[in-house]
């Protein structure tokens, strides 16, 4: 689930003996995958992963040539319609400065940066076209500095319908904090999401996520199945609706433990 801040504006540099220690771990966790639920862009997409099987996906949003955000997921699926793990999200990079990587532990400038996750997910079958999806996603923020690691948390529930035979929707409603969003008002909002077959390996497919905050932006943008376990995802990334943040582009990588089409969610 993985939500989006446009947070390098808000960065603060890694100063002190902290410096090398910190960023050796921030490279480790980006690099390496964590376990969480699979997303749209910004939302989680209302899947659940096969029991025993992982997915790992990984997304970088730009904001320009030299100012990104890192986000990455690791699924693993425990089986009953149960999956489970950890996600490393809104890690700033900038490629043009020294130090590459950044961090805000400061309780005065929510949201705190980058944070990791732990999540948990359950499924709920109510027929063969519809599907209800409850989970949260919770954990630390990551700070060279116990005192100032503090707790977010995201929870959250949606309907996934199949339309026409071919139009996947998912609607629902989430509850969070301002460690995770930044703001102390607007905890509660709306999530949307869809995913629009246009060809086998191609589909149209969007977020939002409704709200006056550093996480409520859209995508519009699409899927490609390159294989049958790999599949690339391009989005705009809009400010709408919090309409105070700069436009971007998301790049999403998706890699299945699983081939595709061998499973139906």
């Amino acid at each position: 689930m993985t939500g989006v801040n446009h947070l390098l504006r808000h960065k603060e540099a890694l100063v002190g003996p902290h410096v090398c220690g910190l960023t050796i771990v921030m490279l480790i966790l980006t690099a390496v995958p964590t376990m969480a639920q699979q997303n749209l862009f910004n939302i989680p997409s209302g899947d659940i992963t096969p029991k025993g099987e992982f997915f790992y996906q990984h997304q970088f949003n730009f904001y320009t040539t030299t100012e990104f955000e890192s986000k990455s997921h690791f699924v693993y699926g425990l089986g009953e319609g149960w999956d489970a793990g950890v996600n490393l999200v809104d890690l700033p990079l900038q490629v043009d400065e020294v130090p590459v990587l950044s961090f805000n532990d400061d309780s005065n400038r929510k949201p705190l940066y980058p944070l990791l996750m732990f999540t948990l997910q359950k499924q709920f079958k109510i027929n063969k076209h519809i599907k209800l999806n409850v989970g949260s996603q919770a954990g630390p923020n990551i700070s060279p500095q116990a005192r100032n690691k503090k707790f977010a948390f995201f929870h959250y529930g949606l309907v996934k319908s199949r339309l026409f035979k071919r139009v996947n929707l998912t609607l629902g409603g989430y509850h969070t904090d301002d460690t995770f969003v930044g703001q102390e008002k607007h905890h509660v909002g709306v999530l949307v999401g869809y995913e629009i077959p246009l060809t086998r390996r191609l589909s149209l497919m969007g977020d939002m996520i409704s709200g006056n905050h550093k996480k409520s932006q859209s995508t519009i943008g699409a899927l490609y199945t390159i294989s049958k376990r790999v599949q690339l995802c391009g989005a705009a990334l809009l400010d709408y609706p919090h309409g105070k943040k700069n436009h971007g582009v998301v790049l999403e990588l998706n890699l299945f433990g699983w081939d595709i089409d061998s499973h139906q969610h």
